[in-house]
C-alpha cells in the first residue's frame, strides 16, 4: 500500500522502498523507545528513579555505538557489504525488541536488554542513512530525506494508535496496580506493554522487506584481500581526510552539539515530563499529537530547504529547540504547557534531522565513501546522545528536579549554532 502510494506521488521504487523503512522503524521508535520503555522502567524501578535508569541506558548504548560506527561504516563501504550489515543489525534489534517485551525481567535487566536492542536498531540506521546516496540524486536528496521522516511520523502514528490499545486499556480502566479484570482474565500493566511492544516489533520486521528486496548498493569500493585490516587503514586515512576537509569537520562538530538537544528530547522526554507531573495518559496523547504535527512539519521543512537552503533551515530549527527547552523547563509549574512543547517538537524535530542528514550527504566529496563518512557522522551523533542524557541524569540525581536537568541542553544549542555559521554551503564549495 505504502509503496504504491509513494510511487503515485512521484518517487521511484528505490526511493519508495527507502522511505518505507522509516515507516517501519519509526513505529518501533515511537511505541517502544519513546513511550513504553520509559513508562515500563518508571513502573518497575524504585520511585522517581525512572528517568535516571533510562538516562544510563541511553548513555551506555550511545557510547558503544560511537566507537563501533566508524569501523562498521568503513568495512561496509566494500561491495555488497552494506546490505549484509544492515540485515545483521536489523535482526539484532528485532531480537532485542522481542526480549524487552517479555514481562519476566527486573528493571536492571530490562535496561541491559534495551542497550542490546538499541545497538541493533541504531547500527541498522547507520547503513539505512548511507543508502540515501544509492536511491536518489543530489538534486532530490533533501526531498527524499524529508519524505522519509515525514512518512515515518505519520506511518508510525497510525499503527501506534492501534498497538497502544492494550496499554491504554489498563491505563484508563485499570486499578491502582495497573491491572484490568476482563471476566476471568486479568490484563496486567506489564502484559499490556508486552502486547504493544510485540506488535511494534512485528510491524518493524514486516515493513523492512521492501527495503531489503529493492534497494541496492551502487556506490562502493571493490573488495580486497584482507579487507577488514585494510578497512582500518582506510579508517585512519579517512580521519585524516575529514580533518583536512575543514567544511565537513566543522559541520560534524556543530552537529554534535545541536543534535544533542534533539536526541535527548527524543529519548528522555516521556521520562522527564512524567517525573514533572504529567500523567501517562497525557503523555500518550501528546506523543500522538507530536507525530501528527511532525509529518507536515518535515514536508514543509523540506520544501523550505529547497527554497532557502539547508543551513538557514537548520538555524531555524536550532532556534525552535531553544524555545522547546525553555518551555520544557516550566512544565512542572504548569503541566498544560506539555501541549505547547509537543507542537514545537512536532514542527522542528523531523525537519532538523532530515535536513542535517541530506546536507551532510551533499558535503561528502566521494559517494563511494558514503558509509565511511556516515560512520564518522554517527560518532558525533552518538557521542552527543551520551552528553545530553548524562548531563540530565547527573543534574536530576543531584537536585531531584527534572526541570533543572533540561536547561543543561541550552549550551549545546548555542555552541552548535555558532559553529554552523562557519560551514560553507556545498554549492559555494563547488564554485570555489
Amino acid at each position: 500500500m505504502f509503496i504504491k502510494l509513494l510511487k503515485k506521488m512521484g518517487f521511484t521504487l528505490q526511493e519508495s522502498s527507502w522511505i518505507l523503512y522509516d515507516v517501519a522503524n519509526s513505529a518501533q521508535t515511537l511505541t517502544t523507545m519513546t513511550v513504553l520503555f520509559p513508562l515500563l522502567i518508571g513502573f518497575i524501578a524504585p520511585e522517581n528513579e525512572g528517568s535516571i535508569w533510562v538516562g544510563w541506558g541511553n548513555t551506555i548504548y550511545a557510547l558503544i555505538l560511537a566507537f563501533l560506527s566508524p569501523v562498521l561504516g568503513t568495512i561496509a563501504d566494500y561491495k555488497d557489504k552494506k546490505m549484509k550489515f544492515f540485515k545483521f543489525f536489523l535482526t539484532v534489534g528485532i531480537i532485542g525488541g522481542f526480549l524487552l517485551a517479555l514481562p519476566i525481567f527486573d528493571y536492571r535487566t530490562c535496561v541491559v536488554i534495551y542497550v542490546f536492542a538499541m545497538i541493533g536498531y541504531t547500527a541498522a540506521n547507520i547503513f539505512y542513512d548511507a543508502f540515501l546516496v544509492d536511491v536518489t540524486t543530489d538534486e532530490r536528496m533533501h526531498k527524499v530525506s524529508s519524505a522519509g521522516y515525514a512518512w515515518g511520523y505519520i506511518g508510525s502514528a497510525i499503527p501506534f494508535c492501534i498497538f497502544i490499545i492494550p496499554f491504554a486499556l489498563v491505563t484508563f480502566f485499570g486499578d491502582a496496580n495497573g491491572d484490568l479484570v476482563l471476566g476471568g482474565f486479568t490484563l496486567t500493566y506489564r502484559m499490556a506493554i508486552m502486547i504493544s511492544m510485540l506488535a511494534a516489533v512485528c510491524w518493524w520486521g514486516y515493513h523492512s522487506r521492501p527495503f531489503i528486496k529493492n534497494v541496492k548498493q551502487l556506490h562502493y569500493h571493490e573488495e580486497e584481500d584482507h579487507f577488514v585490516l585494510k578497512s582500518f587503514q582506510r579508517l585512519i586515512d579517512s580521519f585524516k581526510n575529514i580533518k583536512k576537509n575543514r567544511n565537513i569537520f566543522i559541520f560534524c562538530i556543530a552537529y554534535f552539539f545541536y543534535i544533542d538537544a534533539v536526541n535527548t528530547v527524543i529519548s528522555m522526554a516521556v521520562s522527564l515530563v512524567t517525573d514533572m507531573g504529567v500523567s501517562d495518559v497525557v503523555s500518550l496523547m501528546v506523543v500522538i499529537f507530536i507525530n501528527i504535527i511532525a509529518c507536515p512539519g518535515a514536508i514543509i521543512f523540506g520544501k523550505l530547504t529547497d527554497k532557502f537552503g539547508g543551513k538557514p533551515m537548520i538555524f531555524a530549527a536550532i532556534a525552535g529547540y531553544f524555545v522547546v527547552v525553555l518551555v520544557g523547563s516550566q512544565i512542572s509549574k504548569n503541566t498544560n504547557l506539555i501541549w505547547a512543547l509537543g507542537f514545537l517538537v512536532g514542527c522542528f524535530q523531523g525537519g532538523i534531522q532530515a535536513v542535517s542528514r541530506s546536507y551532510y550527504t551533499l558535503l561528502i566529496p566521494n559517494k563511494a565513501d558514503t558509509n565511511e563518512y556516515f560512520g564518522f557522522f554517527e560518532i558525533f551523533s552518538k557521542f552527543s546522545a551520551i552528553l545530553g542524557p548524562f548531563i540530565i541524569t547527573i543534574v536530576v540525581t543531584v537536585t531531584g528536579k527534572a526541570e533543572y536537568g533540561i536547561l543543561g541542553l541550552i549550551p549545546s544549542l548555542v555552541i552548535g549554532a555558532l559553529l554552523l555559521a562557519f560551514v560553507k554551503d556545498p554549492k559555494k564549495q563547488v564554485e570555489n
